[in-house]
């Protein structure tokens, strides 16, 4: 049999020559200086510096929020960070709302700065016929219902946050979630949550489940990158949410789904930042995941915040420049 070499082959010499150089190459013990307290650092090789004085824009899941927080504490400026919709009294956070789960939210959220205006996903919530209310499917919600005004007004501050936040910064942070996603196809778009249940049963051909794959999420997360850098270059950083989906759509065990889910995310964010020299993938998956479940709550979703804490500090050492 004649094996042929493929692309990203390299010649035998040459990769055991690279790995006698290369001092990570073991996976750490634990006198290894990566192993700090039941928790595995990975060494990290930036390819740009963030500026102290700089402001960086976050997109992504919930671990984002934690991303902001350790920036602000060095003093960088964060867009997302001063949003709040508490009016709304949504759970969580001020800014949960913000969150977005999959990488067609994600880019949809992206596209509506540079010129293709999103619609749709607004739904009635189908609780009182008397003042009628309305969920966002396109925003982290939980499903709470307000009014098409408010919706409306909420759906235009967010816009203008992306739009000004973008035109200030010249790095993004980007956290890829989960891969299991609604689809409104009838409007077109991707959803970051299921719409009204009752909607669903009584809408089978407009709404479809979608577990994304490899291709369509690198298609994504591609697409998304090349629009970040359509005005200006901007640098990116790439991370997988270690915080699991807590239900799944796809049908088994959630432990299976969401250890899918973060495989099929990884190899994305691998393969994006190989392909676009603005981007660098920062491994907080791999980072928190190394402890177990001490870096979890009771729950085993939530991350501690002592781990949040330690695994993002680790990254804005690394990428941190001009602090005080």
């Amino acid at each position: 049999m004649i094996i042929s070499p493929i692309a990203g082959s390299q010649n035998g010499a040459e990769a055991l020559a690279e790995t006698l150089r290369n001092p990570m190459r073991k996976y750490p013990d634990r006198s290894d200086a990566r192993f700090e307290d039941h928790l595995i650092l990975p060494s990290v090789a930036p390819g740009f510096k963030i500026d102290a004085s700089s402001s960086v824009f976050t997109i992504g899941s919930c671990f984002a929020r934690n991303v902001e927080e350790a920036l602000i504490e060095r003093g960088v400026s964060v867009p997302t960070a001063s949003f709040s919709a508490a009016q709304d009294k949504i759970p969580g956070r001020p800014n949960r709302v913000l969150n977005q789960y999959n990488p067609g939210t994600m880019l949809q959220c992206v596209e509506n700065v540079f010129g293709k205006k999103i619609e749709g996903g607004i739904y009635d919530a189908g609780r009182d016929k008397l003042k009628k209310q309305y969920v966002d499917s396109l925003l982290s919600t939980g499903g709470a219902p307000t009014s098409l005004n408010r919706v409306n007004e909420r759906r235009a501050e967010i816009d203008q946050l992306y739009t000004d936040g973008l035109a200030a910064s010249e790095t993004v942070v980007i956290t890829l979630g989960l891969i299991e996603s609604w689809l409104d196809l009838e409007a077109g778009i991707y959803l970051n949550e299921m719409p009204p249940a009752k909607l669903v049963r009584s809408n089978a051909s407009q709404f479809e489940f979608r577990r994304l794959g490899v291709s369509e999420c690198e298609r994504l997360v591609s697409a998304m990158v090349e629009l970040l850098n359509r005005d200006k270059r901007r640098n990116i950083v790439l991370t997988v949410s270690p915080v699991p989906l807590q239900v799944t759509f796809a049908g088994g065990d959630a432990t299976t789904a969401n250890g899918f889910s973060k495989a099929v995310l990884r190899v994305v964010a691998e393969t994006v930042s190989n392909n676009f020299d603005m981007v660098d993938y920062f491994p907080s998956y791999e980072a928190v995941t190394t402890s177990g479940f001490r870096s979890f709550g009771e729950d085993n979703v939530h991350v501690r915040p002592a781990t949040v804490q330690r695994v993002v500090n680790h990254m804005v050492d690394q990428y941190l420049e001009g602090a005080a």
